[in-house]
């Protein structure tokens, strides 16, 4: 379950009535402190305790500081530092109010540029971020598009059916090919790991494809929210990031450890990359690292 859920479960009716008015105005600044401050007001010691870890990141210091010296830009650093203390102490001192980015740019980081020959893997795909891609690149050459979640990819399927560039699949993103494992619960459905406590009747099996195993001759830009499947996803695309390398916008915020790992794992594979973290939501969800070749 994920960390707004939790903060949204503790919530009146009256409360939650208040908290969905703020949504459309979280771009500007005094509403997002306004935000920042319900939430610090309102989220109780359980939820804290539930939705944030306390030692990880003090028990994995030297992990950090190695993190925070390969990120490209001071924006960067300040924003993945103060997200780190924002998941540890839910505090509004902490959260990176001037470093904030817009959701309207989620995924798409104003450095990428996109051509008439993009090839675009969107791994947990909706129809918002393909319109986006496509209003951004109108001429692209292919898009594959990846979503586990039945309901959400028959619309997909529906959507984009009379365009032949697109291709959906109802399958998850992995380091491995075959039928494996995954935890059904909406938005927040995932592949099931083992000892996963998350694991209840609620699991079943969906297919999963690895990016290497499409056999594609090439790939330009990879985004990934895949509810802290990202690692795997990103191992199961080795040859295709060494080949290629190309644009990612990668999630990092689904576990503290990804937090951290997915950044070593793609600065220890390709060193070339320049590396940047950006904040797009007023609490600890859609933190993205975008990856860019020079």
């Amino acid at each position: 379950m994920s960390n707004h859920k939790l903060f949204n479960e503790k919530l009146s009716p009256s409360q939650k009535r208040l908290f969905n008015l703020y949504r459309p105005f979280e771009n500007y600044l005094p509403f997002r402190f306004l935000y920042l401050c319900f939430i610090s007001f309102f989220y109780d010691k359980e939820t804290r305790n539930q939705a944030f870890s306390k030692t990880f990141f003090a028990e994995n210091k030297d992990r950090v500081r190695a993190v925070v010296n390969v990120l490209a830009d001071q924006k960067s650093k300040k924003t993945y530092l103060s997200m780190i203390k924002f998941r540890q102490e839910t505090h509004i001192k902490n959260f990176p109010l001037f470093q904030f980015v817009s959701h309207r740019k989620l995924y798409f980081f104003k450095d990428f540029k996109f051509d008439k020959d993009e090839v675009f893997i969107n791994c947990g795909a909706s129809d918002w971020d393909i319109k986006k891609f496509i209003k951004r690149c109108p001429e692209y050459r292919q898009i594959i598009a990846f979503q586990p979640l039945t309901t959400v990819y028959e619309g997909l399927r529906n959507d984009f059916k009379d365009d032949h560039k697109i291709t959906t699949f109802n399958a998850c993103v992995y380091d491995t090919e075959g039928d494996i494992p995954f935890f059904e619960a909406g938005s927040s459905s995932k592949v099931s790991v083992p000892n996963d406590t998350e694991k209840t009747t609620n699991t079943t099996t969906k297919p999963s494809k690895t990016i290497d195993g499409l056999g594609l001759e090439r790939v330009s830009y990879i985004k990934m929210d895949i509810e802290g499947s990202e690692l795997n996803a990103l191992k199961g695309a080795e040859k295709t990031l060494l080949r290629d390398k190309p644009k990612l916008a990668i999630c990092l915020y689904h576990s503290d450890e990804d937090m951290i790992s997915i950044i070593e794992y793609l600065h220890s594979l390709v060193p070339e990359y320049r590396l940047y973290v950006r904040q797009h939501c007023s609490i600890n969800t859609d933190t993205v690292l975008y990856a860019l070749s020079p």
